[in-house]
């Protein structure tokens, strides 16, 4: 091993070294005066201009006092440029850092942040005996300011020998000479930020990023601002030092990460309902980051199917109500809004009357089916659009992509509004006579005034702002009404309370999907990043009089075969056999392989309004085989039963319900 030093104390370092048995090839010290060692080669006087070595050191090249330049073999190298006391406490309150010559580094100042005393090594004291008596001094100071009387205290002797250094700053001459060997900043590096008028030392360690790494300057800051000082014809506390920032000690990030595990591994976002869920002893489901009521129990009910059951039931024959805030909301707002949604959407809403809402399907550029949701027309050129939970953050990239490179000359922005909005759904048969309890009465209800698709900004409880949308993925009628977020956890109560003469139920995430299932709504198990508009059954979606993305790639042969799946309805020949998502579809008869497979289940439940199993699956030429008997199969559990091809459509499938 090789020392570099300009100081006493890097010959220190090698004594210890070849005391603990380490091979000290060479000190080689910039000073002519440096001590000599009995025990080691001191090269006096000398510099180190080059290192060898390809996946490690091998060698160093010593530049000698008379010009010549010698090799020196050895494995490691340690450098030693002086001691700079620790100014970084000192330095959080905005104190400025004063040079001290005889040490050639900066100190605390003497008007330090109040109530914070420096001494010993801190204060630029390096030997034990000048650290000893700054201690004292600086404590019998404080005893004075508290009124303490002081006592004398005999400081015992210690080493007071000078630290004697040479300020060296680095190597002149060299191809490539590093200052921070963590950030790999150089000499040249300095220079150019001088060239450039980066001569700030804030702007000097942004340009050039000397001291960001984790020792924060430690080990290469002074070089930097040495550098900086000669370039300019300044001195060094002319040219100044970066004032540090707390921690003083970096953290780990995985310090951070260490806590994060568990319920703690990733945020987690609750609906404005929440706090009332817990009260009524819901269930929670986590829902991406959402954490959603997935059924909430009552007494006497011992199985999760009993609760999802009666909330099912209890919402087709009388009214239930939903948590719905986690569906995306994105406002899109401005002259060419319609335009702008004619063009994401496949289906077409250009024309979409102020006061309606419309489903729409987008596609990938490709021709894939994206999302699903709805568009309401609160004003000529003000659209609510609604996105899938698990979509809402692609969407709205989607969305703000297309308005910033696509098409950015139409006169268009997006805002996403999920978390400002709390929105609950309201369905079933006692709906509208809900909300008329709760809706002021100046909005009229009635079917004719508000029909089914229908939306308008209005006010509820006596001139609070809301928004309502006549909307139903249940099938029954239905309403989703959207307040404030900071009122929503108001609005769940005051929507149960006005609903307990219709014995109004909440409904979770379990009945919500039994209940989209039985009225053949597709979700986010249809919408699995495969399937086209024509395999959801809406192929009549994709707008032929218009362009937007993905309509063309849609049209692709490969997408639109004479055997393509379809999306259709099963239900067990024996109704009391299960159809579990996943299984595979066979024509009777035909070997059970991948090369005779035709569909697959998507979406599947329990169905207490029909008293059996249902499910939503995917089927080749599914819309041309209801009523026709299948084989339904999972190889990898042993199921294999019959079911009956039906519509997709279980529940009202002519939609007199919703509309009513």
């Amino acid at each position: 091993m090789a020392i570099f030093t300009n100081n006493d104390d890097g010959h220190k370092t090698a004594a210890d070294l070849h005391a603990a048995g380490v091979s000290i090839a060479a000190v080689v010290d910039i000073r002519q005066d440096a001590p000599l060692s009995q025990e080691y080669e001191v090269i006096a006087g000398g510099q180190v201009v080059n290192s060898n070595g390809r996946l490690g050191l091998t060698s160093i090249e010593v530049s000698l006092p008379d010009g010549n330049t010698r090799a020196l073999p050895c494995g490691a190298l340690g450098m030693s440029g002086g001691w700079n006391p620790n100014i970084h406490l000192t330095s959080h309150h905005r104190g400025r850092p004063v040079w001290n010559e005889k040490i050639a580094a900066f100190c605390p100042p003497d008007n330090g942040p109040a109530g914070l005393s420096v001494a010993g090594a801190a204060l630029g004291n390096f030997t034990t005996a000048e650290a000893l008596a700054s201690g004292a001094c600086q404590a019998n100071a404080i005893l004075k300011d508290l009124g303490i009387k002081q006592n004398k205290v005999a400081l015992p002797l210690a080493e007071d020998a000078p630290a004697n250094m040479t300020p060296f700053w680095y190597v002149k001459g060299c191809s490539r000479a590093w200052l921070d060997q963590q950030n790999d900043v150089t000499v040249k590096d300095v220079k150019l930020s001088h060239q450039e008028n980066f001569i700030s030392v804030e702007h000097l360690k942004r340009y050039t990023t000397l001291g960001m790494g984790t020792d924060q300057g430690k080990t290469s800051n002074m070089g930097g601002l040495a550098i900086m000082a000669e370039l300019t014809g300044k001195t060094i506390p002319e040219v100044g030092t970066t004032i540090f920032r707390p921690p003083y000690t970096p953290t780990a990030i995985g310090a951070f990460a260490g806590r994060d595990r568990g319920t703690d591994f990733r945020p987690t976002r609750k609906t404005p309902s929440h706090t009332w869920a817990e009260e009524q002893g819901a269930v929670f489901v986590e829902v991406g980051m959402w954490l959603r009521a997935q059924w909430f129990p009552q007494a006497g009910e011992t199985h999760w199917r009993q609760s999802v059951d009666r909330e099912v039931l209890a919402t087709r024959n009388s009214v239930g109500i939903c948590d719905v805030t986690t569906l995306g909301k994105i406002d899109v707002q401005g002259a060419d809004a319609a335009t702008f949604l004619n063009k994401i959407y496949c289906n077409g809403f250009a024309k979409l009357l102020v006061g309606k809402t419309r489903y729409g399907l987008m596609l990938r550029e490709d021709g894939i089916a994206m999302d699903d949701g709805t568009a309401a027309r609160l004003a000529e050129d003000h659209f609510v659009v609604t996105t899938t939970t698990a979509n809402a953050v692609s969407v709205f990239r989607h969305m703000e992509f297309a308005r910033q490179c696509l098409w950015p000359d139409l006169d268009v922005q997006l805002i996403s509004t999920t978390e400002a909005w709390a929105q609950y759904a309201v369905a079933g048969p006692n709906a509208r006579k809900l909300l008329k309890k709760v809706v002021d009465p100046e909005f009229d209800l009635s079917n004719d005034a508000f029909p089914f698709m229908a939306c308008a900004n209005i006010t509820v409880c006596g001139g609070l702002r809301a928004r309502l949308f006549r909307i139903s993925f249940s099938g029954e009628l239905a309403y989703e009404i959207a307040v404030p977020t900071r009122y929503g956890d108001a609005m769940i109560r005051r929507l149960m309370q006005a609903g307990k003469e219709f014995d109004a139920i909440p409904y979770g995430t379990e009945a919500l999907g039994v209940m989209r299932i039985e009225k053949g709504h597709a979700a986010g198990n249809e919408l699995n990043g495969t399937t086209s508009a024509l395999n959801l059954g809406m192929g009549r979606m994709v707008s032929k009089k218009k362009d937007s993305i993905g309509s063309t790639l849609s049209e692709r042969s490969g997408l639109n075969t004479d055997d393509a799946l379809m999306l259709v309805g099963l239900k067990p020949v024996n109704p009391k056999n299960p159809v579990p998502a996943g299984s595979h579809l066979m024509t009777k008869g035909d070997p059970v392989d991948a090369a005779h497979d035709q569909g697959y289940v998507t979406s599947a439940c329990y169905s207490p309004n029909l008293g059996c199993s249902i499910a939503l699956a995917y089927l080749k030429s599914g819309d041309s085989r209801k009523g026709e008997i299948m084989r339904l199969v999972s190889p990898l559990t042993g199921f294999d039963h019959e079911v009956e091809v039906v519509s997709a459509h279980f529940i009202d499938p002519e939609g007199e319900r919703l509309r009513a």
